[in-house]
């Protein structure tokens, strides 16, 4: 599902053009997660859904998988306008 915003994704993420704002970094140091982590994810994961964020007027993507070590993720992310991978927010499932 959504498999050309997630190439497009995976690219960036690749050229190192991935943007992780410090809400998301909050998140990601509460599971203790890295941005290795992050970057796993987005390559190795799927876009489960699309949702519109009514704030941006843009569509968000949330990407379901697992990191490294096997715990379950969900990363929510979006292609930036600056030619990055723009990850919104990211939280570990249990």
């Amino acid at each position: 599902m959504y498999k050309s915003v997630l190439v497009e994704m995976r690219n960036r993420v690749r050229l190192g053009k991935v943007t992780i704002p410090l809400h998301a970094r909050e998140e990601m140091y509460n599971d203790d997660l890295l941005k290795s982590d992050i970057v796993f994810g987005i390559l190795h994961s799927e876009i489960i859904e699309r949702q519109w964020d009514n704030d941006w007027h843009e569509w968000k993507y949330v990407i379901e998988g697992e990191v490294v070590d096997r715990r379950a993720i969900e990363i929510v992310a979006k292609l930036g306008r600056n030619d990055d991978t723009l990850v919104i927010t990211v939280y570990q499932l249990f």
